[in-house]
């Protein structure tokens, strides 16, 4: 067994009271899972790299969970999708697939979602590769493959503490007023097995959305923005930096703790608009239309940031997606224009504050990652010393220029 096959028998345990067994499509392990009756998944591509699991023996789910998880993003990608369902919708996906996950009988989680959404259901499961927030989100569909919703189960301590925040914040924002942003309902939340799970509904996410605009993309962020009462603070008086502050001092004896307590308190004294901000705005969580955006995880859903910080989190995550350090490189000035769109100008961010409001964002983003132990998992974007330590090194000298004569 490697890690990966090792978390897949882990979450089968979880989502599986019964338990689960990997083997391939003939044997004793299949013989064993017929003796029990239980249900048959396909790890896609195998066992030793999960990503999706797919229901074996339901062509319109397996198909369905394939097209909805799938990113599309690259010509590659959208070749194997349409391979994919060609395979499912064909029938000869479990001929080409080897592995199976086969889980025993007795109630499972499928029963549960039946139970707590009072209909039937198939379910595929999205795992995606390994990371520190790593968890299954379960895409809901009835036995014909229509999209019900979607569900998720914390399975460790910091992805417990994610779906416990998500239901909070989709609460709260079910009361909010957002003109043109849509969020999903929350259709339950409760626990499964121990662990927290909440079911949302499914946006209207497909051919007719897009990624956004740049206008789009500001439209939604300054919307988001006012979801709390927007204040203008100094930083040095301002919770949000006391709050960043014990963060940091959380950290304890890490190396990077000292130079990003070093920044936070190097930076000028201005004065910014705090308001909300979704956390986690990238072009995996929002689609839209001409007139509408759509927004989903809304896990770290926090009240009192920076306003302009979900406009900087996309860009960046855009821009890397060739390589990280080029990215970053042009993010600084991507980044920089964004954040002085007379949009952003609204809530009253100045042009002399945009480079304290880069190196915020980049002090929090840090104190996210190594909080989370990103980058333990392999994820290049969490190596804090490798990229984000220099970057905000030209950022403070940049914000102490602009302070002191502004632009």
């Amino acid at each position: 067994m490697n890690s990966e096959t090792t978390y897949l028998t882990d979450l089968a345990a979880v989502l599986w009271p019964c338990g689960g067994l990997l083997g391939t499509g003939d044997g004793a392990v299949r013989r064993m899972a017929y003796r029990n009756r239980g249900n048959q998944y396909l790890p896609v591509p195998n066992a030793h790299n999960p990503r999706v699991i797919l229901p074996a023996h339901n062509r319109s789910a397996a198909t369905r969970g394939i097209t909805s998880f799938a990113q599309g993003h690259s010509l590659r990608e959208r070749l194997r999708t349409l391979m994919l369902t060609s395979a499912f919708a064909t029938g000869v996906a479990p001929l080409l697939l080897r592995d199976r996950l086969f889980v025993g009988a007795g109630p499972g989680i499928e029963h549960a979602l039946t139970t707590a959404l009072d209909r039937e259901l198939a379910i595929a499961i999205h795992v995606g590769p390994p990371r520190a927030n790593r968890k299954p989100v379960l895409l809901l569909l009835t036995p014909g493959g229509r999209t019900i919703g979607y569900a998720k189960v914390g399975v460790n301590d910091l992805t417990a503490r994610l779906v416990r925040a998500e239901t909070r914040a989709l609460h709260r924002l079910s009361r909010a007023r957002l003109r043109d942003v849509t969020v999903p309902r929350p259709l339950y939340d409760g626990e499964w097995n121990g662990h927290p799970m909440l079911v949302q509904e499914a946006l209207p996410v497909g051919h007719q959305t897009d990624r956004p605009t740049r206008h789009q993309l500001l439209r939604c962020v300054t919307q988001i923005v006012g979801i709390s009462e927007v204040r203008e603070r100094r930083l040095s008086e301002s919770p949000y930096r006391r709050s960043l502050d014990e963060r940091i001092a959380r950290l304890g004896a890490r190396p990077e703790a000292t130079p990003l307590r070093t920044a936070l308190h190097r930076l000028p004294d201005v004065s910014l608009p705090f308001g909300a901000w979704h956390g986690d705005l990238t072009r995996w969580n929002i689609a839209s239309t001409a007139r509408r955006a759509f927004v989903w995880d809304w896990e770290r859903l926090t009240m009192d940031a920076p306003a302009g910080f979900d406009a900087l989190h996309f860009d960046l995550n855009e821009c890397v997606q060739a390589g990280v350090h080029p990215g970053v490189h042009r993010w600084l000035d991507s980044g920089t224009r964004l954040l002085r769109d007379p949009m952003l100008a609204g809530f009253g961010l100045r042009d002399h504050t945009v480079s304290t409001v880069m190196a915020l964002y980049l002090i929090d983003l840090a104190t996210r990652y190594l909080h989370d132990r990103q980058a333990e998992s392999g994820s290049g974007m969490a190596a804090v010393d490798d990229w984000l330590l220099p970057a905000l090194d030209g950022l403070q000298e940049r914000a102490a220029h602009e302070a002191v004569r502004p632009v």
